[in-house]
This record gives C-alpha cells, sequence and structure tokens, in this order.
C-alpha cells in the first residue's frame, strides 16, 4: 500500500490519537522544534526477532546504553524480544503502521515489497566494506539513496543505520585448495539458492539449513555454503571438515523507524536516537569480526584442518556468481513492479562499488 496519501494536514491528528492499545502516544513531544538542547523524556517501543544473548541482542543492548548516554538518560527503550511480539515477517508491518516505533529490520523477507533493497546484499573485502557498500547505496549517492528513501517513505518508515551481518563460508566433506577442487569432488552441493551455484558448475540439490547436517551426514550432500555463524552454531564441522570463507561479507538489519512517529519528534530526540544508531553501527563491526575469529578458530580446532584461503581470483569467480544471479533476481522483481529503471540504477552502483563489470 502507498502511504504518501498521509497528508500534512491530518498527521497531527493522527499523532495524537495514535496510542491506542495500550501503546506509548506518539503525540507530537513539547518543544518539537526549540533547540533547546535538553531532550525531552521519551520511551521507544522496540520489537527484535533477535534473543538477549546472540550477537544481533548483544549489538541492541549496546544501542540502549548508548542511547541512555546521548540523550542524558532522557530516552528509554522498552522491546520485546526473540520475535515474541513480531517475527521477521511481521515486523515490517508492525514498524510500517506504527505498532511499534523501531525494528532492526531484516530487509531479506520484504524484498518484493521493499524492491530496492534486493541489491546483493553481501560485499566483498570485509565487514567494513560491507558496512560501507550499504551506507553508499542506502545513505550517501544522491540517486540511489534517494530511490531506496522514498520507498521507504511509500511505507511510512525511515532507515537510521545499517548493521553488520559477519561472512560467508563453504563447507564440504572432501579436502580442498582451491574452487575448482571443490567443485570437482561436490558431486552434490546442497543450497536453496541454485541458479548462483548451477552458473559454477555445481550440481545443486535444494536444501534447507535445518535438513543440511543430516544431508552431510548421510551422504545425500557433499557440500554447502551459509553464513558463517549459523553453520558453526549448528555444528557443521562435525559432518564436514572442510572449510573456505567465500569472500562475502553481509549486512542489514537496518534500524528502521515508523515514520510519522519519527517526524512527531524533537530534534533533539532524533538527534540522540541517530547519534546512537550510528555509534551501535561501527559497534556491529567490532563484534562481528570478532565473532569471525571465534568461529574459525573453533571449526579449526574441531576438525583439525586450517581454512583454505582461495586466491582473488577465485574470490572474484565467487562475487560474479553471486552478483549476477542475485541481481536477475532483483531485476525481475522490480520489473513487476514498475521499477525496473530505478533497480538498474542501484544495481550499477553496487557493481561499482564492488569492482564488477557488471553487464545487464
Amino acid at each position: 500500500m502507498n502511504r504518501k496519501w498521509i497528508a500534512a494536514a491530518t498527521a497531527a491528528a493522527l499523532l495524537l490519537t495514535a496510542c491506542g492499545g495500550g501503546a506509548t502516544a506518539a503525540a507530537p513531544q513539547s518543544g518539537a522544534a526549540s533547540g533547546t538542547g535538553e531532550v525531552t523524556p521519551l520511551t521507544v517501543r522496540m520489537s527484535t526477532t533477535f534473543s538477549e544473548n546472540e550477537t544481533g541482542g548483544m549489538i541492541i543492548k549496546y544501542f540502549m546504553d548508548k542511547l541512555s548516554e546521548t540523550s542524558g538518560d532522557a530516552i528509554t527503550v522498552k522491546i520485546n524480544w526473540g520475535g515474541t511480539l513480531f517475527d521477521s515477517k511481521g515486523e515490517f508491518d508492525a514498524v510500517s503502521d506504527g505498532a511499534v516505533d523501531l525494528v532492526p529490520l531484516g530487509h531479506m523477507p520484504h524484498v518484493g515489497t521493499l524492491n530496492y533493497l534486493s541489491f546483493p546484499g553481501f560485499a566483498p573485502g570485509g565487514t567494513q566494506k560491507a558496512l560501507d557498500y550499504f551506507n553508499e547505496l542506502i545513505f550517501h549517492d544522491p540517486e540511489t539513496s534517494r530511490l531506496i528513501q522514498e520507498e521507504a517513505a511509500d511505507y511510512n518508515i525511515k532507515y537510521l543505520n545499517v548493521i553488520a551481518g559477519g561472512t560467508n563460508a563453504l563447507c564440504g566433506k572432501y579436502a580442498f585448495t582451491d574452487l575448482d577442487g571443490y567443485i570437482k569432488d561436490s558431486k552434490t552441493f546442497g543450497n536453496f539458492m541454485a541458479a548462483q551455484w548451477e552458473s559454477l558448475g555445481f550440481q545443486v540439490t535444494t536444501i534447507t539449513p535445518p535438513d543440511v547436517y543430516d544431508g552431510l551426514n548421510r551422504g545425500l550432500i557433499d557440500s554447502t555454503q551459509m553464513a558463517l555463524a549459523p553453520m558453526t552454531a549448528m555444528a557443521w564441522y562435525e559432518v564436514a571438515p572442510y572449510w573456505a570463507l567465500d569472500g562475502t561479507y553481509t549486512a542489514g538489519n537496518m534500524f528502521t523507524v515508523n515514520l510519522d512517529w519519527w517526524e512527531g519528534l524533537t530534534p533533539e530526540q532524533q538527534n540522540a536516537i541517530e547519534t546512537a544508531a550510528k555509534e551501535t553501527e561501527q559497534y556491529s563491526r567490532t563484534i562481528y569480526d570478532e565473532a569471525i575469529a571465534s568461529d574459525i578458530a573453533l571449526i579449526e580446532e574441531k576438525t583439525g584442518h586450517k581454512f583454505v584461503e582461495f586466491s582473488q581470483a577465485d574470490i572474484d569467480r565467487l562475487w560474479a556468481a553471486c552478483f549476477d544471479a542475485t541481481a536477475g533476481a532483483a531485476m525481475d522483481n522490480a520489473g513487476k513492479n514498475g521499477k525496473a529503471e530505478g533497480m538498474e540504477t542501484i544495481l550499477n552502483k553496487a557493481a561499482e562499488l564492488t569492482g564488477y563489470d557488471w553487464q545487464r
């Protein structure tokens, strides 16, 4: 639904009456444009699918502590953890409709709606490179940021930052030293993104992550790829002892706010929240880099094998396959919604940022 129908003349009335169902009142705060430097007290209603003790939860707790600091203890967060209020699919509607004020939006479940976020969600080169890539597309580049932010506004939301998300890895049952050797010995590659891996020469068996351990253990598949953190958490190293990073790093889970709510805040409140969100972004890089190093050390200890280091040529091949498959799906998706031209603009910039010569 296009939300630009929310006219300025009715916004104030909606804000004054948006506290139904026991929610915190969203009425404009006193001194909304006073510029006094003092932060008016505020409670931010937040929902997340992260649990408190996982990496994403630690990042959110850092944000809460930092927000207390940047607001002089004036702004607090009332949070529902672990998807108890809204799951990953429901959190978008929740923040769009104002049921909550802020969510760390995992954008991948919503690219059918937020078409302009369907650019490749990874970038080669490291955690900071991935953050820089997302920030350039969403906030800094004049053309791509306008497209992405206007699409967000259509759904009554606004992005505040980007959170790091770790790295991706490959694992297999047989030893390898390079990408060609890995492909050769992977008679059956288990994954749910067939196009990317088939383009590299893999024979792909569609399989979901909860079934991968059993598939490797029973010999139904020989190898697979996914984000390193859940691969480690599900102990796939017990049945696949040979590993390599694929050269890509993830970001996403943008701190996303309800636009009506945001525009009803004072400049001081907005500044405190934005400052805390940006500092949290940098913390997310540090904690994920530490988590990557810890996961690699654990796997190497458990398997007795060092991670293979792919050549730059192999990393470039993997990135090309990832970009082409993702870009193809993004263009198809955007084309159905009349956004093909804008999507192509974003993908061209994404290719430029990652050093890839994308041929549309």
